[in-house]
């Protein structure tokens, strides 16, 4: 009997084999568009980060400005000797390359480089550049200025006499004039856009949207109001283009004051068609490793069979334990990920989620809390283990999987049986069950709903804390609001009914999710001006907030920055 097992696992053996060479062989054909969609992902991964860092110089260009702009002796940088700018910097590495200084009337008198003496002299009093700055009191960003075939950036920043130091934007004196830094496009393009636009696969244009003016182009490529009409409505997608064939198109936008451009890569097929024979050579290889090492390990299948029969037959012979599983109850040493709401002991919490991880860091957060966890889990384990760095906490896997180092198990009475044997020998606990629509595709529901009803017990008179996590999306309604009434749905119509918010509260709310989804700064000053508010109602708004665990906030720098909460997203949808 036992003769026939063997050969069978050896012609199951021989199938497999067969079935990955049949595989891979497939693969080889669909390997182009593997490294197609590659090539698109790191494109556009690229694009966008050119894009943010043309931003991110043009914001700290401004800021340095600002910051000189501040010292009380703007006198003492010698900007008008038109020399090297590291006078005005010097130990200090920055964005800065040059600085022109415009007195009050809009007269140039002076600058810190020779390569724009010529500027000297020249009244400016009627651009944009020195108007907003003197009408505003705020640093301004001009991206429309041509000088000759280039184009230029300029960034200014307004200067008064002081004889102290004064926060921005608090600015106190007389208003003296501007300071100007003029960046130009070609430096952008060497830093940023060069990069990442090989010339001998790629091309690229940078369009002005407003009026859809190219500003900067690759040489081979025809400006953008000229193949418009070929590229696609999505310009994140793979076409056809005339002159081109099929191609990678990739944009991402760039911000620069008032004005938005956008950074335009197209890549045709044609020119990585090396790169696709490379990968398929790679793969030819690498099949053929792969059958020396199926082959090489079918020495050890039947070895493992028999093992393998072994224990699963003494495990159906035995009741399973805890001890029996290798689950030991510790506490975690180190603190981990914080969660923005705080559990309550003696409670079944429910979280309704499909692809956040809220369950999770209520559970790393009750740890945190010296909780002695037992994670059950549809995830490996060990993922788990690895993304939280959790060192002391247990795990039973949610799989019909046998894994040498991991318990898994999806019976219900298993299940709970294990839970209480935990709890009970714990002084106090927290049980993280993962994707409970996950056991009610392995259990009957009237099963299942038993079980919570006995944990429900069970943490009623134990220092125990249980975390449910539901995709609402799969389980029927009826079923998600049987489980709902008994247990407490943290992030649903409980913290609803906990939380009660003026409309001005609930706005507030919404505008600081509104900045935080644009990665803008959210601020106590943004919130004042906005809803025409005082300081002293803007801290009571944001207090009230802050303690129902709505917002949290944070110190960066001189400003204070507001961020919204998962629970705080929750209100708001």
């Amino acid at each position: 009997m036992k003769i026939n097992k063997l050969i069978i696992i050896l012609l199951a053996s021989l199938i497999v084999i067969a079935t990955v060479i049949l595989i891979n062989v497939i693969s080889f054909s669909s390997i182009e568009k593997v490294v197609i969609n590659q090539v698109k992902k790191t494109q556009l991964t690229e694009t966008e980060f050119a894009t943010k860092q043309i931003e991110d110089h043009i914001i700290q260009v401004r800021d340095e400005l600002v910051t000189i702009s501040k010292f009380p002796e703007i006198e003492s940088l010698n900007v008008n000797k038109c020399g090297d700018i590291a006078i005005v910097h010097e130990s200090i590495e920055g964005k800065i390359s040059n600085i022109l200084r415009v007195d009050n009337e809009g007269t140039i008198i002076e600058c810190s480089s020779p390569i724009y003496s010529h500027y000297t002299g020249l009244n400016v009093k009627n651009k944009e550049y020195f108007k907003k700055p003197k009408e505003t009191n705020e640093p301004y960003i001009d991206s429309s200025i041509r000088h000759g075939t280039t184009r230029q950036i300029i960034v200014t920043t307004p200067i008064f006499e002081t004889t102290k130091y004064t926060p921005y934007p608090n600015f106190l004196g007389e208003f003296k004039g501007i300071l100007l830094s003029i960046i130009e496009l070609s430096s952008l393009y060497d830093l940023y856009i060069h990069p990442i636009v090989d010339p001998q696969k790629s091309f690229f244009l940078l369009i002005k949207m407003e009026n859809e003016e190219t500003i900067l182009k690759s040489k081979n490529i025809e400006e953008y109001l000229k193949i418009k009409n070929d590229l696609p409505a999505d310009l994140n997608t793979l076409t056809e283009i005339n002159g081109f064939e099929k191609t990678i198109v990739t944009s991402s936008d760039i911000i620069l004051g008032l004005d938005r451009w956008k950074l335009i890569v197209l890549t045709p097929l044609k020119n990585v068609g090396k790169d696709i024979n490379a990968v398929q050579t790679r793969h030819f290889f690498t099949l053929g490793f792969v059958i020396i090492v199926i082959i090489t390990g079918f020495a050890f299948l039947i070895r493992l069979y028999k093992s393998k029969e072994d224990v699963q037959l003494r495990l159906k012979k035995a009741n399973v334990t805890l001890e029996k599983l290798g689950i030991s109850i510790e506490t975690e040493k180190d603190k981990y990920t914080q969660a923005d709401i705080i559990l309550e002991p003696k409670k079944i919490y429910l979280i309704k989620e499909d692809d956040e991880n809220h369950a999770h860091e209520l559970f790393i957060s009750s740890l945190n809390n010296g909780f002695a966890g037992l994670g059950i889990v549809r995830d490996n384990p060990k993922e788990f283990r690895k993304k939280y760095n959790l060192q002391k906490t247990s795990f039973i896997w949610l799989s019909n999987t046998k894994s040498k180092d991991t318990p898994g198990e999806t019976k219900i009475n298993t299940l709970y049986n294990l839970i209480r044997e935990f709890v009970e020998n714990s002084k106090k606990s927290t049980i993280l069950i993962d994707r409970l629509d996950y056991i009610l595709t392995e259990n009957n529901f009237e099963d299942v709903i038993k079980k919570i009803h006995d944990l429900k017990d069970l943490v009623s008179t134990n220092n125990c804390i249980i975390i449910l996590s539901v995709n609402q999306y799969i389980i029927p309604t009826s079923q998600l609001k049987t489980i709902e009434a008994e247990t407490i749905d943290l992030y649903g119509k409980h913290l609803k009914n906990k939380v009660d918010l003026s409309d001005m509260e609930m706005e507030i709310l919404k505008f600081i999710n509104e900045h935080n989804i644009e990665n803008k700064l959210a601020s106590y000053k943004s919130i004042t001006n906005k809803f025409n508010i005082t300081k002293p109602t803007t801290r009571t708004k944001i207090n009230t907030l802050q303690k129902l665990g709505l917002l949290q906030v944070e110190q960066r720098g001189r400003f204070k920055s507001l961020k919204i909460t998962s629970a705080g997203r929750r209100i708001i949808d």
